[in-house]
């Protein structure tokens, strides 16, 4: 079809509609809600994080303690030392007592055992130095003699208690935890055990699972911002072609505006015009010269179809259910294009298969496409040249006209800005037949594609929906 050089009506935009991606504010704002994401999203991940380590570490604490609590009662109800606790003997050699304090002792991981009596005092001690001794500002210890538990991992570099003193070497880390002797009946605590464990087996798992859940929360965050980047993108992305479409829109609005007023104006010339080559033809003259008077009376009747068509398409007025066979609306278009056809050595094919399918579309609007495609067809091949259009309908009744000539075909990257309102390269050329046919094909609930040809030329795919039976 039209070629730039040739100054054809396939039109290069004057000036590119900026959408939402390119203005500088738009953008700027882009950026700066993707940073300030970036920040929210690291800081609620590492906040989360946070909170859920120190549940994990809590969690297994506390399970690891009351273990250590229920074995150590079952020891004292199984050594029946519990007369030891309740002051009814305080002789610390009595085999009962001994395998109690044994058995205290070797528990898993235990590097230090206290027991302490009711009034804070230490009755037994795996480190025979602070036997005897009391520790009443402790405020763990006062917690379990209230039966609470209170585990919590320590370093001895910041442990600030009297008993931490004389621990083993190489222990950096360790367990404190306080485990209350209750009386037989289970409602008093009558004595405490305190032990020092290094359980490297638990402070591995604590390790593992804290670094599971920082990895979980950097890659949750990670892919909650990736999401979020996406939907942005394509947030802007819809943004940026609603913006392009509004701007169409306006420009297509302004058209209707003038074209309302030139087409209003434009039928009492268009009239007398008729009304002249009517009254010629009531004269005797040549067969050629009547036939001329013959076009200019069908041209005209079919210009003030589509004048009549556009003023109610400004008023808003519809056309009704108006059903029209497309195969007749086609076959009209080329008979009114026949005189060109002929003018310029143009050959036109039409290939239609199967019976003509009905379009719920005004006759008027789907003629003016069709002209609008075939006129810029010719106009681009100048001579000798061949449209072909062909019709078929598909399995889904959607209509395919394709409209193809054998022009110098689309300049590179042409294809998506030629229904641009407004623009041309054409010198009487307004941009804007293309724009407003595919907004007809569109409004009928179809659409208009065009591209290059295989070989050369350019080739128009018009759908369009066919009326069910």
């Amino acid at each position: 079809m039209q070629s730039v050089a040739r100054g054809r009506w396939w039109s290069r935009p004057a000036a590119r509609v900026r959408g939402a991606g390119g203005v500088p504010g738009k953008t700027r704002f882009w950026r700066w809600f993707m940073a300030l994401s970036l920040v929210l999203i690291i800081l609620n991940s590492a906040v989360a994080a946070w909170l859920l380590a120190g549940f994990l570490e809590r969690r297994m604490l506390e399970r690891d303690v009351t273990v250590a609590m229920e074995f150590v009662n079952s020891i004292v109800r199984v050594q029946k030392a519990g007369a030891y606790f309740h002051g009814r003997t305080m002789d610390a050699s009595v085999p009962e007592m001994e395998e109690f304090f044994r058995h205290v002792a070797s528990l898993p991981g235990v590097f230090r055992a206290n027991v302490y009596g009711e009034d804070r005092s230490v009755l037994w001690s795996s480190d025979p130095a602070l036997i005897g001794r009391s520790f009443t500002m402790n405020d763990e210890l006062d917690a379990v003699f209230r039966g609470e538990l209170e585990p919590e991992i320590e370093s001895v570099e910041r442990g600030q208690k009297a008993e931490h003193v004389n621990f083993p070497p190489g222990i950096d880390r360790y367990i404190e935890n306080y485990l209350p002797i209750w009386s037989t009946e289970g409602r008093r605590v009558v004595g405490a055990v305190e032990i020092y464990k290094h359980p490297t087996a638990l402070l591995e798992a604590i390790q593992t699972g804290q670094l599971y859940v920082w990895f979980g929360s950097a890659v949750a965050a990670l892919i909650l911002y990736v999401g979020l980047g996406l939907v942005v993108l394509h947030a802007q992305r819809v943004l940026r072609e609603q913006e392009a479409r509004n701007v169409e829109m306006e420009r297509l609005a302004v058209v209707g505006e003038m074209a309302s007023a030139v087409a209003h104006g434009l039928r009492n010339p268009l009239a007398a015009i008729r009304s002249c080559a009517e009254l010629a033809l009531d004269d005797e003259i040549e067969p050629q010269t009547r036939e001329s008077l013959r076009d200019i009376v069908s041209q005209s009747d079919r210009l003030e179809g589509w004048i009549r068509a556009f003023l109610r398409r400004a008023r808003q007025e519809g056309d009704g259910d108006e059903v029209v066979a497309l195969d007749d609306v086609v076959r009209e278009c080329l008979a009114g294009f026949s005189a060109q056809l002929n003018a310029r050595n143009i050959r036109a094919d039409y290939e239609a298969i199967g019976e003509s399918p009905l379009v719920s579309a005004p006759r008027s609007e789907i003629n003016q496409v069709l002209n609008s495609v075939v006129s810029n067809s010719i106009e681009a091949m100048q001579t000798d040249g061949v449209l072909s259009i062909s019709r078929v309908v598909d399995v889904d009744g959607m209509i395919c006209v394709a409209i193809a000539d054998t022009g110098p075909g689309l300049p590179e990257g042409m294809s998506g800005e030629i229904f641009t309102p407004f623009t041309t390269t054409k010198a009487s050329g307004l941009g804007i037949g293309l724009a407003l046919a595919r907004r007809i094909i569109e409004r009928v609930g179809g659409s208009m594609e065009l591209s290059n040809g295989a070989e050369r030329g350019v080739i128009v795919h018009i759908l369009v929906p066919a009326v069910r039976s």
